[in-house]
């Protein structure tokens, strides 16, 4: 198994061991000034589910890695979503994020070594490693939950 593979495993079970039990008092629990815990959890199957969709256009355009887009979209795209993560019933926010961080791994980990090693020299680490970005969200849940 590959580093980044290990991580994202790693990671997504945290996510299954943080949200193992939470009620919906729990899930409506505030991080920081916008989001819930809930919001968060949709938030990172929204960003999974991407970049799994990212890859599938890749491979079905022939490219070595997904076509990059900047932060300035990426934000934008953050900023749009938060009142819809905000409006979905928080008894629905935890499996789909288990679902979505299972679907990108399996993506992930059917790369070949040549592609994984492109996302590298591109300095693209979010692509293959999942990790990175959910640890920041599994913090603030932890944070969160005390």
């Amino acid at each position: 198994m590959r580093d980044h593979d290990e991580r994202n495993r790693l990671s997504r079970e945290r996510m299954a061991t943080l949200t193992a039990g939470l009620d919906a008092d729990a899930l409506r629990r505030r991080m920081g000034e916008h989001w819930t815990i809930a919001a968060s959890l949709v938030h990172l199957a929204y960003w999974d589910g991407f970049v799994a969709q990212r890859w599938t256009h890749a491979n079905a355009n022939s490219l070595a890695t997904p076509a990059p887009f900047d932060s300035l979209l990426e934000d934008l795209v953050n900023d749009t979503l938060t009142p819809h993560l905000l409006r979905v019933p928080v008894e629905e926010t935890v499996l789909p994020a288990l679902e979505a961080a299972l679907a990108v791994e399996q993506s992930i980990s059917a790369l070949s070594d040549e592609r994984v090693e492109a996302v590298r020299r591109e300095g693209r680490l979010r692509l293959i490693d999942r990790s990175i970005h959910r640890a920041e969200h599994l913090d603030e849940i932890e944070a969160a939950l005390g």
